[in-house]
């Protein structure tokens, strides 16, 4: 009777470890909702003004359309009346130009542009774009020279530090620094810190991704490319803290370093996927496009939209009626735009109500 009473006593203790075992949820079965977008509003951008478009970014009055042409990289809209105001972002090589490539992070009334290659922070005035201003009057605020660094994606707080986020000594995700090149703080591991497969040049390949940050808050998420890592931190006098980390799926890389270390590449495989597209930022929410697509199987574009709070909190997922390949939303008007390709196979600008 006792063993009886033991053998059941063991097979629910069996039972209970294996219900409370279950495997890591999946990106997707986070979101307690799923919200279909089909109201669209009025979008007055012209197809016509637009070239090979490579990003969007807005605030309650500006649309900026990253489309390098012309020996430009953006180009300013009203957003309201979809009246073209100005090309900006010469390319060059010159102290007020900005090689082919370069990012850029919308922030009050400025386009900040940065270029890996160059290691330039160039800062755009909008408001002297609408006033007439040539190129909208350029300043370098920093020429980097840090050791040890390779970024990818870079945000200032002001016009004198900068958040980064893609490889510090090797190991870390994101830095901090001043326009003297002063590293003023640096932390969070990188996926693979520990995968000795890696070496600096393809440890960096493989966490290159996309930054957003508060409107207002000095409070960032950084998003890996290819993969369903996602991480939330805040900055607090000059010093990174980690919010959240959601790491539901590292990027599938073949790191190859050949020729004596002179030849590098993380390659992709089969089993790579889009992951996480961009992120868009707004005082409420963080926005990312998301694909779970395999990189061989799909195009880099998608109807998902994952919506998460400042905590990393996901809070619901929408679901587009058409593929997009960028997004920019204006929280206070609740419009989300979104890239799209129209039917000549060009590009366009469409609007949803949020």
């Amino acid at each position: 009777m006792k063993v009886a009473k033991f053998f059941w006593v063991v097979l629910y203790m069996g039972l209970w470890s294996a219900c409370n075992n279950k495997p890591p949820q999946t990106l997707g079965e986070l979101f307690p909702e799923t919200v279909p977008l089909n109201e669209r509003r009025e979008c007055l951008i012209s197809e016509d003004s637009l070239g090979q478009v490579e990003g969007i970014v807005c605030d309650e009055e500006n649309l900026v359309v990253f489309d390098t042409r012309s020996n430009q990289c953006f180009t300013l809209f009203d957003q309201q009346s979809g009246r073209q105001i100005g090309r900006f972002g010469n390319i060059g090589q010159g102290p007020l130009e900005i090689l082919f490539g370069s990012s850029a992070y919308l922030a009050k009334g400025c386009i900040v542009a940065y270029n890996d290659q160059s290691k330039t922070v160039m800062k755009y005035n909008l408001d002297s774009l609408r006033n007439g201003a040539s190129d909208g009057a350029p300043v370098r605020l920093t020429k980097h020279q840090i050791s040890d660094a390779l970024i990818s994606r870079l945000i200032p707080m002001n016009d004198s530090v900068f958040v980064a986020g893609g490889i510090y000594k090797s190991h870390y995700q994101h830095l901090i620094f001043d326009s003297n090149s002063q590293v003023l703080d640096y932390a969070i591991n990188v996926y693979n810190a520990a995968d000795s497969s890696f070496n600096v040049d393809t440890r960096f390949l493989s966490n290159q991704g996309y930054m957003a940050k508060h409107p207002v808050k000095n409070k960032f998420a950084y998003s890996v490319n290819f993969s369903s890592n996602l991480d939330f931190f805040e900055v607090s006098g000059n010093k990174i803290k980690l919010i959240k980390s959601l790491r539901l799926g590292d990027p599938v890389y073949e790191s190859l370093v050949e020729a004596k270390e002179q030849l590098f590449m993380a390659r992709p495989t089969k089993e790579t996927i889009h992951g996480f597209i961009e992120l868009c930022a707004t005082p409420k929410y963080v926005y990312a496009l998301y694909s779970d697509g395999k990189i061989f199987e799909a195009p880099r574009e998608t109807k998902i939209v994952l919506v998460f709070d400042w905590n990393g909190k996901p809070v619901k997922k929408l679901l587009l009626d058409t593929n997009a390949f960028h997004i920019a939303v204006n929280e206070k008007e609740q419009s989300l735009f979104a890239v799209v390709k129209n039917e000549e196979g060009g590009f366009s600008i469409i609007s949803y109500a949020l």
